[in-house]
Formats: C-alpha cells, sequence, structure tokens
C-alpha cells in the first residue's frame, strides 16, 4: 500500500473543525491574502470578540470571503459593520465598492472608493485595493479603471507599493507564472525595504515555484518562518511543503512546532500524528491523538490512530478497544490496513478465528493488492489447527506470483502439517507430503543456509514412507550435514538434527549389514551427545 494513500485515510482530509482558541486576528487576515479561505474564516470568527481585535479590519475581510461566494447580502453586512466601527478604515468603503460593481452600479460604487480616500487621499495600499475590486468585478470590462489606479498607487509610492506588485502577480500568474513570480518577489523586497515582511507574496511566490522547484520553494518558505516565526500562515505552508514533497521527518518536525500555535487546526494535529507513527514515534503519536480525542471524542481518524499506535506499542487490549471505537463508523470508509492491523491484533490475543475475518475483509478490499494476505490468514489457520485450509491459503499467496524462498519453505510446513494431521499410509498424506517437498526443493535450489531446508525434506519423506529410511532418505540425511558441516557452529546451533540424521543413518547401515558405516554415524551420535551413557554402553557391546 502506498504511503499517500492510506495517509489520506489517517488524516481525514485535513478537516478545519475545532479550531484552537486563543490566536490573533492577523493570523486570520494572512491566510485570506494567501488564498487559505477556509482557514481564514475560520479564524477571523473566532476572534472577531477579543480584546485585541481590530474589528474593522475583520469585518472587511470577513466581509471579502461572502462577497467570493457570491453572497452579496451577508458581504454587506460585514462590510457596514466595518464602516461604524472605524469609518476612517477606507477598506469596507471598497467592499461596498466592489459590491456596487457587481449590481451594474458603476456611479455608486465610485462614491464608496472616493469615500474609501476620506482620511488618506494618498494611500497606495487603498489604490491597489480598488484596482482589486475592478479586476475581481471584470478585468475586462474595467481595464482602464484598474490601470488608473495601479498608476495612481505607482506614482503616489514611487514604485514601491507591494500591493500593487501582489496584484500584479495575482493578474499575471494565469498566463506568465514566471512573470507573476517576478511581482511577488518585488512585493517582498519593497515591503522589506519599509521594514515590513509581506507573508502573502512569500507563500504565493512559494507556490508559483512548488511545482517546478519544490526545493526553492521551500527555502523561500523557510526564509519567511525565520522573518515571522509565530506566524500561523508561515509554520503552516512549511509544513505542507516538506509534507508534499515527501520529506516526512522535516514535515513531522514543522508542524511539531506549528501546532504550539494557537491559531493551528485539528486536522493539522491530525496529520501531525501521522507523521510521527509513520517516523515510528509511536508513544508520540499516541499522546498527539489522545490530545485530539479530549477534545472530540468521535473523531474516527484519532481513534484509527490509536489503534495503529498501541497495536504498534504492543498494547493489544488497549488497540483492540481502539479498534471497536474505529469500526463502530457505520458510515466510514475503511482501509486493508484498518483490517490487517485488527487482525494481528486479534491473532496477539490469541483469537485466530477472528483475526480470520478481519484479515478476509482486508483482502476482498483488493485481491491483487493485498496478496500477502492470504499468508496472514493462512497462519491463523495453523493456529486453530486447520492444516487444510492453512496449505489452501499459502498455496493460493504463492499460486499469485512474488513468492520468496521463505514463503516456499512456510508453504512446504503448511504440507508438512497437513501430512500428520492426516492418516498414516493415506493417499493424502502422500500428496500432502510430496507437495511439500516440491516446494521445499524449490526453496533449496537458491538458499544459502540448506541446513534446516534438507531437515524439513527429510521430515516430509518419513511422513509419506512411514518408518521405512529409504536411500532417498538417506541421500537427503548426508546432504542435510554437508551443508550443516560448513559451519562448525551448527553442530550446537542444530544439535537435534544431527542427532537425528546420524540415529537414522546408523539404524539404516544396521539393517544393511554394514556394521562399520553404522558403528561410524553411532559414535558421532555420542560425539554430539556425550552425556548419552545407553548409547555408550550399546557401543561397547558393538
Amino acid at each position: 500500500m502506498k504511503f499517500r494513500t492510506f495517509f489520506s485515510f489517517v488524516l481525514g482530509g485535513m478537516a478545519m473543525t475545532a479550531f484552537a482558541q486563543g490566536g490573533g486576528y492577523q493570523d486570520g487576515v494572512d491566510y485570506y491574502n494567501a488564498e487559505r479561505f477556509e482557514k481564514a474564516k475560520t479564524i477571523l470568527e473566532k476572534t472577531l470578540n477579543d480584546p485585541s481585535t481590530d474589528k474593522a479590519v475583520s469585518y472587511f475581510y470577513l466581509g471579502s470571503l461572502e462577497l467570493d461566494n457570491n453572497n452579496a447580502s451577508a458581504a454587506a453586512d460585514f462590510f457596514n459593520k466595518g464602516v461604524q466601527a472605524n469609518p476612517a478604515y477606507g477598506y469596507n468603503y471598497v467592499g461596498l465598492g466592489q459590491i456596487a460593481l457587481k449590481n451594474g452600479n458603476k456611479s455608486e460604487a465610485e462614491r464608496n472608493f472616493k469615500q474609501a480616500f476620506e482620511s488618506n487621499k494618498k494611500d497606495a495600499s487603498l489604490m491597489a485595493a480598488i484596482a482589486r475590486a475592478y479586476f475581481n468585478v471584470d478585468p475586462t470590462t474595467y481595464a482602464k479603471e484598474i490601470d488608473k489606479y495601479i498608476a495612481n498607487a505607482m506614482k503616489v509610492s514611487k514604485n514601491k507599493e507591494a500591493q500593487i506588485y501582489v496584484l500584479k502577480g495575482d493578474m499575471a500568474k494565469g498566463s506568465d507564472i514566471g512573470q507573476a513570480a517576478g511581482f511577488y518577489e518585488q512585493a517582498i523586497i519593497y515591503d522589506e525595504e519599509g521594514g515590513d515582511i509581506n507573508p502573502q507574496a512569500y507563500v504565493k511566490y512559494a507556490n508559483l515555484y512548488n511545482k517546478v522547484n519544490p526545493e526553492f520553494a521551500i527555502g523561500k518558505l523557510v526564509e519567511l518562518n525565520q522573518k515571522l516565526p509565530n506566524s500561523a500562515l508561515a509554520q503552516s505552508e512549511l509544513a505542507e511543503k516538506y509534507y508534499d514533497g515527501n520529506q516526512f521527518t522535516k514535515a513531522a518536525e514543522q508542524y511539531g512546532k506549528y501546532i504550539k500555535n494557537p491559531n493551528h487546526f485539528q486536522g493539522d494535529e491530525q496529520r501531525y500524528s501521522g507523521l510521527l507513527y509513520f517516523g515510528k514515534k509511536y508513544q508520540e503519536s499516541l499522546d498527539v491523538a489522545n490530545q485530539v480525542l479530549a477534545a472530540d471524542p468521535d473523531n474516527e481518524y484519532m481513534q484509527r490512530m490509536v489503534m495503529l499506535n498501541k497495536a504498534a506499542l504492543n498494547d493489544y487490549a488497549g488497540a483492540e478497544e481502539a479498534a471497536k471505537k474505529l469500526f463502530a463508523h457505520t458510515n466510514a470508509k475503511f482501509t486493508a490496513t484498518d483490517y490487517t492491523t485488527y487482525g494481528d491484533i486479534l491473532g496477539e490475543l490469541k483469537r485466530p478465528q477472528e483475526a480470520v475475518e478481519a484479515y478476509t475483509k482486508a483482502y476482498e478490499l483488493n485481491p491483487e493488492k493485498n496478496k500477502q494476505i492470504l499468508a496472514n490468514i493462512s497462519s491463523m489457520y495453523t493456529d486453530l489447527e486447520d492444516y487444510q485450509k492453512a496449505a489452501e491459503f499459502m498455496q493460493k499467496y504463492v499460486d499469485a506470483g512474488d513468492a520468496s524462498l521463505n514463503d516456499y519453505f512456510l508453504l512446504s510446513n503448511r504440507y508438512k502439517n497437513l501430512g500428520v494431521s492426516l492418516p498414516e499410509g493415506s493417499p493424502e498424506r502422500a500428496e500432502a507430503a510430496n507437495n511439500g517437498i516440491k516446494y521445499v526443493e524449490l526453496a533449496i535450489e537458491s538458499a544459502a543456509n540448506k541446513g534446516p531446508l534438507y531437515r524439513n525434506k527429510a521430515t516430509l519423506m518419513m511422513i509419506r514412507d512411514g518408518a521405512e529410511i529409504t536411500p532417498d532418505l538417506v541421500e537427503t540425511y548426508q546432504q542435510m550435514l554437508a551443508a550443516y558441516d560448513e559451519n562448525p557452529e551448527n553442530k550446537t546451533k542444530y544439535a537435534d538434527a544431527y542427532k537425528s540424521a546420524y540415529n537414522n543413518l546408523a539404524n539404516y547401515y544396521l539393517k544393511a549389514g554394514d556394521k562399520e558405516q553404522a558403528r561410524a554415524y553411532f559414535e558421532k551420535f555420542l560425539e554430539v551427545d556425550p552425556e548419552n551413557e545407553a548409547l555408550r554402553e550399546y557401543l561397547k557391546k558393538f
């Protein structure tokens, strides 16, 4: 499963609900100017009645949001409230003028624009706002008016009004990205010459470059964060750019800083929890998830994170409790990872039948993509001692393709278990053993450590042939011993395998009348098992 695909389910689309209280309205202004309208609306509404809020400013931006949504009546209400809050703040008159333009009443619009300048007739930023109002309504019809106000603003500011360059950048970005970037860069430069920082220009500049040169875009946002370390916009944009660029470690670090800002969002905490999880910082991820759940106890995305983190921390009882809450969301869309994790949890809790049901749901979501789950199901059927199904599902997994050496070995073991469970001498027992031999031989072909595989093959041959020691079994034991002998430490590590092989080989040669070979293997047995007094006494009489 692709990381990002699953991540979207973890994060739940970065919901904007449950805004963290206590931040200033300026963050809402910055978000609006950077065209992050949903975040802007949330912050502006939540901070409207804060003592530090300039209500005339907040009303203007709330009105602009309504105007962007074609809700002129609500927009006018906000702009009028802004005028009442501070008649000297001319932007609310600009908003009313834009409504008049949209309604086809240019003369009324011009009266409002004129009123906007009552307090300051040479405000170049206000001129830029009026030019933008004309541009927003119809850039073609009002081209002359736009040019007029841009020219006046440039004259008044001696070509240094940053908002004019931002407007020019917005006007150009649809047709000439390079030119737009140049205008945003000029806005940055001229504001900083005057001692101001323009987060709007930085963000728009970075967004233009993000697809063609993401590292450059990130560099500009790093620069913005250095200059405005407390800006929610600066912090969130950098975190998102790291995330978009798959720089998840840096993204997690940046989100960790950002969520300390009072103007972060619940969705940011959700993403941070997910990033911490995928960075294997399970306890930290769990702590963030629980923090979200304290405010939003029915949050399915964080219930998922609790399940994932507790499973990773081996708290399987706690993970199961979180899983139950997650799966109680009847309208939610669950992923294969949800079900496989739940299957893993149930397996650890020694409830294999329920684990099979969870794994089966995961597999059915996308059989081609979720082939590995067949092996998980096989393992659970082994725990249930249903060896027929254990072999069946492991065989399905191997047949699906991309099987490894270890998969062949596991399949041979499944057939070994099945064979032992079937009646001795039955055709079904022989068939299971032969299937096991087939796959262990495939594993032997490319295995580096062949000893355990030859041992498995020998066991399968005995399951098939009974107690009789055949020449084929003798050859297999000799191959096993030769493989083990490549490492002197194996006589200790695999002592049981050596003893089994030496004993069976000795008895084979004894039965064949070759006492010399039989004695040689009994003596080798004694070397591995020097405490075997019965064998020692037997050899004295041999």
